[in-house]
């Protein structure tokens, strides 16, 4: 298409005696969606039976009546744990290749296979990248150097008002892609058990949903003012007991992914998987790289446009 800018960006080669060089890397930037921004609502330890009209309202109530895509059932890594999944949620690769298989993040392939924030940082225009985070190791070891802009292990409170901070005062800048993790639901589930009979665990549930409820509504309020978002909520795991480790359990290895923008259409009946949000967030801000999607194990989770 003609309004694409075609970057090729030609790296340094280290040419070995056997003349084997690495791929050139090219980049394609579709100027009509490169305004575009995102962000990435996570919440760790999410039950999926936990998700009601009760417990969360505004999660249920208000995003699943509107255009998105609302996934109850996603199927999570056979590792069913923190660390492969959100390096597979972050990376688009599954853990066969990320080589995440525990909390550890020993022996991890993650330099061959990035955080898909990378090949945006890679790119010749400036999109001011951010993660704040309350589990340390997701920003110590999936998105390190990776975005302008990182906070870690911090409260989810403060998770949320760092946020705000950021959306409404732009401050330490204007984001074009958001990354928050939420991280006291799964502490409270391993203390008190993952259970929508278990009354901790729903205070928990209930004050996420009314942080993600202002998030939205802060969202809305920049959209009215021609911003064009888009927005995701997922989980790495649910949980059943105080533990997340058989996996087996589909309270355990089945969790959330929701995506809701007000104009693009979603894919109806579609099966996400755990790699499919680095390729819908490239696909959505126009953004082609030929490493990254020859790579990739996801799935563009919305129809592309012309």
């Amino acid at each position: 298409m003609n309004h694409y800018r075609k970057v090729v960006i030609f790296l340094i080669l280290l040419i070995s005696c056997y003349k084997d060089p690495r791929p050139i890397e090219i980049f394609e930037i579709d100027n009509d969606k490169i305004e575009r921004k995102a962000l990435i609502i996570g919440v760790d330890g999410v039950r999926s039976e936990a998700i009601s009209s009760n417990s969360t309202p505004f999660i249920y109530n208000t995003l699943s009546k509107k255009n998105v895509y609302f996934n109850l059932s996603s199927i999570v890594e056979e590792h069913t744990l923190s660390g492969p999944n959100w390096s597979s949620l972050l990376t688009g690769v599954h853990l066969n290749k990320h080589n995440v298989t525990d909390n550890s993040f020993n022996n991890h392939n993650l330099h061959q296979h990035p955080p898909f924030f990378k090949y945006i940082e890679d790119l010749t225009i400036q999109k001011n990248t951010v993660s704040i985070v309350n589990w340390q190791p997701i920003n110590d070891n999936i998105i390190s150097t990776h975005v302008d802009y990182s906070i870690s292990n911090i409260n989810d409170s403060n998770v949320f008002n760092t946020a705000k901070e950021l959306l409404i005062n732009l401050n330490p800048f204007n984001p074009d892609l958001v990354f928050i993790h939420f991280d006291e639901l799964d502490a409270v589930g391993h203390q008190y058990g993952f259970s929508s009979l278990n009354i901790e665990y729903i205070n928990q549930l209930n004050i996420l949903d009314s942080y993600i409820e202002e998030l939205y509504k802060l969202i809305e309020e920049k959209r009215s003012f021609g911003e064009d978002w888009i927005i995701f909520i997922v989980s790495d795991h649910g949980g059943d007991g105080t533990s997340h480790y058989d996996n087996n359990n589909p309270h355990i290895n089945k969790t959330l992914f929701i995506s809701e923008h007000p104009s693009i259409t979603f894919k109806n009946n579609y099966i996400n998987n755990m790699t499919d949000l680095p390729i819908s967030i490239m696909t959505f801000l126009g953004l082609y790289n030929n490493n990254f999607y020859s790579n990739t194990d996801g799935n563009v989770i919305f129809f592309e446009e012309d």
